[in-house]
Protein backbone atom coordinates (compact mmCIF):
# COMPACT_ATOMS: atom_id res chain seq x y z
CA UNK A 1 0.00 0.00 0.00
CA UNK A 2 1.34 3.43 -0.93
CA UNK A 3 1.78 6.16 1.68
CA UNK A 4 -1.01 8.18 0.04
CA UNK A 5 -3.47 5.29 0.25
CA UNK A 6 -2.45 4.58 3.84
CA UNK A 7 -3.05 8.21 4.86
CA UNK A 8 -6.41 8.22 3.07
CA UNK A 9 -7.44 5.02 4.88
CA UNK A 10 -6.50 6.50 8.27
CA UNK A 11 -8.45 9.68 7.48
CA UNK A 12 -11.57 7.70 6.51
CA UNK A 13 -11.35 5.65 9.70
CA UNK A 14 -11.01 8.79 11.84
CA UNK A 15 -14.02 10.39 10.16
CA UNK A 16 -15.98 7.18 10.67
CA UNK A 17 -15.18 7.13 14.38
CA UNK A 18 -16.27 10.75 14.84
CA UNK A 19 -19.50 10.16 12.93
CA UNK A 20 -20.33 6.99 14.86
CA UNK A 21 -19.99 8.90 18.12
CA UNK A 22 -22.23 11.65 16.81
CA UNK A 23 -19.71 14.33 17.65
CA UNK A 24 -19.57 17.57 15.68
CA UNK A 25 -16.08 18.69 16.55
CA UNK A 26 -16.33 21.80 14.36
CA UNK A 27 -19.15 23.25 16.46
CA UNK A 28 -17.27 22.95 19.75
CA UNK A 29 -16.93 26.47 21.16
CA UNK A 30 -16.47 26.03 24.92
CA UNK A 31 -12.98 27.18 25.93
CA UNK A 32 -10.87 24.78 27.97
CA UNK A 33 -11.49 24.86 31.71
CA UNK A 34 -13.85 24.22 34.61
CA UNK A 35 -17.29 25.81 34.54
CA UNK A 36 -18.26 25.85 38.20
CA UNK A 37 -21.69 27.42 37.72
CA UNK A 38 -24.48 27.27 35.17
CA UNK A 39 -24.00 30.98 34.52
CA UNK A 40 -20.32 30.50 33.67
CA UNK A 41 -21.27 27.73 31.27
CA UNK A 42 -24.03 29.74 29.59
CA UNK A 43 -21.62 32.65 29.13
CA UNK A 44 -18.86 30.29 27.96
CA UNK A 45 -16.41 31.77 30.45
CA UNK A 46 -14.36 29.15 32.37
CA UNK A 47 -14.19 29.67 36.11
CA UNK A 48 -10.63 28.34 36.18
CA UNK A 49 -8.18 26.22 34.24
CA UNK A 50 -6.36 23.22 35.72
CA UNK A 51 -4.34 20.22 34.59
CA UNK A 52 -6.72 17.27 34.84
CA UNK A 53 -6.76 13.49 34.73
CA UNK A 54 -9.68 11.27 33.75
CA UNK A 55 -10.63 7.83 35.06
CA UNK A 56 -13.29 5.99 33.07
CA UNK A 57 -16.21 4.33 34.89
CA UNK A 58 -17.38 0.91 33.73
CA UNK A 59 -20.80 -0.10 35.03
CA UNK A 60 -21.93 -3.71 35.30
CA UNK A 61 -23.63 -4.82 32.06
CA UNK A 62 -22.66 -1.58 30.32
CA UNK A 63 -21.71 -2.84 26.85
CA UNK A 64 -22.43 0.21 24.69
CA UNK A 65 -19.11 1.87 23.93
CA UNK A 66 -20.60 5.29 23.21
CA UNK A 67 -21.68 5.74 26.83
CA UNK A 68 -18.63 7.33 28.41
CA UNK A 69 -18.75 8.10 32.11
CA UNK A 70 -15.77 9.13 34.19
CA UNK A 71 -14.31 10.78 37.25
CA UNK A 72 -12.18 13.86 36.67
CA UNK A 73 -9.40 14.77 39.08
CA UNK A 74 -6.84 17.52 39.56
CA UNK A 75 -3.67 16.13 37.98
CA UNK A 76 -1.41 17.62 40.67
CA UNK A 77 -3.34 16.78 43.85
CA UNK A 78 -5.23 13.74 42.53
CA UNK A 79 -8.37 15.07 44.23
CA UNK A 80 -11.64 14.52 42.41
CA UNK A 81 -13.39 17.54 40.95
CA UNK A 82 -16.73 17.99 42.73
CA UNK A 83 -19.83 20.17 42.33
CA UNK A 84 -18.76 21.58 38.99
CA UNK A 85 -21.36 22.20 36.30
CA UNK A 86 -19.23 21.22 33.30
CA UNK A 87 -15.65 20.71 32.15
CA UNK A 88 -14.13 21.40 28.76
CA UNK A 89 -11.03 19.23 28.43
CA UNK A 90 -8.94 17.96 25.54
CA UNK A 91 -11.54 18.98 22.96
CA UNK A 92 -14.41 17.30 24.78
CA UNK A 93 -17.21 18.57 27.00
CA UNK A 94 -18.41 16.81 30.15
CA UNK A 95 -21.45 17.46 32.36
CA UNK A 96 -21.48 16.33 35.98
CA UNK A 97 -24.27 14.15 37.35
CA UNK A 98 -24.60 16.76 40.07
CA UNK A 99 -25.31 19.49 37.51
CA UNK A 100 -27.75 17.32 35.56
CA UNK A 101 -29.89 16.49 38.58
CA UNK A 102 -29.63 19.98 40.07
CA UNK A 103 -30.74 21.64 36.80
CA UNK A 104 -33.15 19.09 35.35
CA UNK A 105 -36.64 19.79 34.07
CA UNK A 106 -39.13 19.85 36.96
CA UNK A 107 -40.97 16.80 35.53
CA UNK A 108 -37.86 14.60 35.73
CA UNK A 109 -38.33 13.23 39.24
CA UNK A 110 -37.03 10.32 41.33
CA UNK A 111 -33.72 9.91 39.51
CA UNK A 112 -30.34 9.05 41.00
CA UNK A 113 -26.96 8.42 39.32
CA UNK A 114 -25.87 4.78 39.30
CA UNK A 115 -22.28 5.79 40.03
CA UNK A 116 -21.85 9.10 41.89
CA UNK A 117 -23.11 12.66 41.90
CA UNK A 118 -19.49 13.67 41.21
CA UNK A 119 -19.12 11.55 38.07
CA UNK A 120 -19.13 13.16 34.62
CA UNK A 121 -20.68 12.19 31.29
CA UNK A 122 -19.41 13.02 27.81
CA UNK A 123 -21.38 15.21 25.41
CA UNK A 124 -21.63 13.29 22.13
CA UNK A 125 -23.95 15.36 19.91
CA UNK A 126 -23.58 19.11 19.37
CA UNK A 127 -26.07 21.51 17.89
CA UNK A 128 -27.60 24.97 18.06
CA UNK A 129 -30.56 23.72 20.10
CA UNK A 130 -29.26 20.86 22.23
CA UNK A 131 -26.16 19.23 23.68
CA UNK A 132 -26.80 15.49 24.00
CA UNK A 133 -25.30 13.00 26.42
CA UNK A 134 -26.12 9.69 28.09
CA UNK A 135 -25.98 8.94 31.80
CA UNK A 136 -26.42 5.92 34.02
CA UNK A 137 -29.48 7.09 35.92
CA UNK A 138 -31.63 4.95 38.17
CA UNK A 139 -35.27 5.61 38.93
CA UNK A 140 -35.03 4.51 42.55
CA UNK A 141 -38.77 3.97 42.91
CA UNK A 142 -38.82 1.66 39.89
CA UNK A 143 -35.81 -0.27 41.17
CA UNK A 144 -37.14 -0.55 44.73
CA UNK A 145 -34.50 1.71 46.29
CA UNK A 146 -36.07 4.17 48.68
CA UNK A 147 -33.10 6.54 48.76
CA UNK A 148 -31.39 6.09 45.40
CA UNK A 149 -27.84 4.87 44.90
CA UNK A 150 -25.87 8.08 44.54
CA UNK A 151 -22.60 8.05 46.42
CA UNK A 152 -23.00 4.40 47.37
CA UNK A 153 -26.23 4.76 49.34
CA UNK A 154 -27.35 1.29 50.33
CA UNK A 155 -23.92 -0.16 49.65
CA UNK A 156 -24.75 -1.22 46.11
CA UNK A 157 -21.72 -2.64 44.32
CA UNK A 158 -20.96 -5.15 41.60
CA UNK A 159 -23.87 -7.39 40.65
CA UNK A 160 -26.29 -5.64 43.00
CA UNK A 161 -25.60 -2.32 41.34
CA UNK A 162 -25.88 -3.90 37.89
CA UNK A 163 -29.23 -5.43 38.82
CA UNK A 164 -30.48 -2.09 40.12
CA UNK A 165 -29.45 -0.34 36.91
CA UNK A 166 -31.02 -3.05 34.75
CA UNK A 167 -34.19 -2.88 36.82
CA UNK A 168 -34.45 0.86 36.30
CA UNK A 169 -34.18 0.83 32.52
CA UNK A 170 -37.09 -1.20 31.04
CA UNK A 171 -38.97 2.03 30.34
CA UNK A 172 -35.93 3.89 29.07
CA UNK A 173 -33.20 1.92 27.30
CA UNK A 174 -31.08 -1.14 27.83
CA UNK A 175 -27.83 0.64 28.67
CA UNK A 176 -28.50 4.19 29.75
CA UNK A 177 -30.68 7.25 29.72
CA UNK A 178 -30.48 9.85 26.98
CA UNK A 179 -30.76 13.52 27.90
CA UNK A 180 -30.09 16.96 26.48
CA UNK A 181 -28.97 20.35 27.70
CA UNK A 182 -31.64 22.63 26.24
CA UNK A 183 -29.68 25.73 25.25
CA UNK A 184 -32.74 28.00 25.07
CA UNK A 185 -34.54 26.72 28.20
CA UNK A 186 -31.22 26.51 30.11
CA UNK A 187 -32.08 23.16 31.71
CA UNK A 188 -31.53 19.43 31.24
CA UNK A 189 -34.34 17.36 29.76
CA UNK A 190 -34.05 13.66 30.62
CA UNK A 191 -35.86 11.13 28.44
CA UNK A 192 -37.42 9.05 31.22
CA UNK A 193 -39.37 6.69 28.96
CA UNK A 194 -40.66 6.27 25.41
CA UNK A 195 -43.83 8.41 25.78
CA UNK A 196 -41.74 11.13 27.43
CA UNK A 197 -39.38 11.18 24.44
CA UNK A 198 -42.34 11.31 22.04
CA UNK A 199 -43.63 14.36 23.91
CA UNK A 200 -40.20 15.95 23.47
CA UNK A 201 -40.11 15.46 19.67
CA UNK A 202 -43.81 16.23 19.06
CA UNK A 203 -43.19 19.76 17.82
CA UNK A 204 -40.46 18.87 15.34
CA UNK A 205 -42.46 16.99 12.72
CA UNK A 206 -40.56 13.79 13.54
CA UNK A 207 -42.34 10.45 13.25
CA UNK A 208 -43.28 9.24 16.72
CA UNK A 209 -41.76 6.04 18.08
CA UNK A 210 -44.20 3.14 18.45
CA UNK A 211 -43.59 2.60 22.14
CA UNK A 212 -45.46 -0.69 22.41
CA UNK A 213 -44.11 -2.36 19.29
CA UNK A 214 -40.42 -1.53 18.92
CA UNK A 215 -37.52 -1.24 21.37
CA UNK A 216 -36.80 2.21 22.75
CA UNK A 217 -33.12 2.23 21.84
CA UNK A 218 -30.37 4.77 22.28
CA UNK A 219 -29.44 4.53 18.60
CA UNK A 220 -32.90 5.77 17.62
CA UNK A 221 -32.69 8.62 20.14
CA UNK A 222 -29.27 9.63 18.78
CA UNK A 223 -30.54 9.67 15.19
CA UNK A 224 -33.52 11.88 16.07
CA UNK A 225 -31.49 14.31 18.18
CA UNK A 226 -28.95 14.58 15.37
CA UNK A 227 -31.77 15.39 12.92
CA UNK A 228 -33.50 18.07 14.98
CA UNK A 229 -30.18 19.67 15.88
CA UNK A 230 -29.20 20.30 12.24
Amino acid sequence: MTIQKLLLTILVLMLGINYSHGQKIGSFDYPKGLYKTKEDFINKIPSEIRDLSIKEIELVNDTDSIIQRCYISDAKTNKRIKKVFAISYDGNLYFSNWAILKNKNEEDKSLSPASSMNAFVLVTIWGKKYLYTEAGLVNHWQSGLSGGVAGGVGGLVGGALGAAVDGAFPETTAFGTGLVWDIEAKEFNIFRNCPDFNDFIAGFGIEQIECGNEPFELNRIREIIQTINE
